[in-house]
C-alpha cells in the first residue's frame, strides 16, 4: 500500500506535471501572438521599431514562462527521483525517462522535422502555401 507521503508527492506530481503541461500552451499561444503581430504589422504598414518591440516583449514573457516550467521540471525531476528510490512508486517517471532518452539537439531537429511531414500535421500548411504562392503569382 502507498504511504501518506507518497501519496502526497503523487499528488505533488500531478499537479506539478499539469502545470508544466499548461507552460507549453502558453509558449506555443505566445509564438502565434508574436507571428499574428508580425503579420499584421506588415498588413499595416507599422512602424517596423514598433512591431520589434512587440516581437521582443513577447519574447522575453516567454523566456519568462519557460524560466518557471524548468523550475517547475526540476521539481517534478526531484519527485520521480524519491518515488524511483522508494521502490515504492514505478509509475510517474515521465521526465526522468524524458531526460535520460533525450537525444542531441540535430536528433531533436529530425525528430521535428519527421512529424512536422505527416499528413495530419502537414495538410493546412501545404495549402495554406498554396494559396500564398498563388497570390505572390498573381501579383507579380
Amino acid at each position: 500500500m502507498t504511504s501518506a507521503p507518497a501519496n502526497l508527492l503523487n499528488q505533488e506530481w500531478t499537479s506539478l506535471h499539469q502545470e508544466h503541461e499548461r507552460y507549453d500552451r502558453y509558449g506555443l499561444l505566445i509564438k502565434l501572438t508574436a507571428v499574428l503581430a508580425c503579420l499584421i504589422s506588415l498588413g499595416l504598414a507599422m512602424s517596423l521599431w514598433l512591431a520589434l518591440v512587440f516581437v521582443l516583449v513577447l519574447w522575453l514573457q516567454e523566456g519568462i514562462w519557460r524560466t518557471v516550467q524548468a523550475r517547475t521540471s526540476e521539481r517534478l525531476l526531484a519527485i520521480e527521483k524519491v518515488l524511483a528510490d522508494s521502490g515504492d512508486q514505478p509509475a510517474m517517471q515521465f521526465y526522468s525517462n524524458w531526460e535520460a532518452s533525450r537525444p542531441s539537439t540535430a536528433g531533436l531537429i529530425k525528430e521535428y522535422m519527421l512529424n512536422a511531414i505527416r499528413p495530419t500535421v502537414a495538410y493546412p500548411y501545404v495549402i495554406l502555401l498554396g494559396i500564398e504562392l498563388t497570390v505572390a503569382v498573381v501579383n507579380i
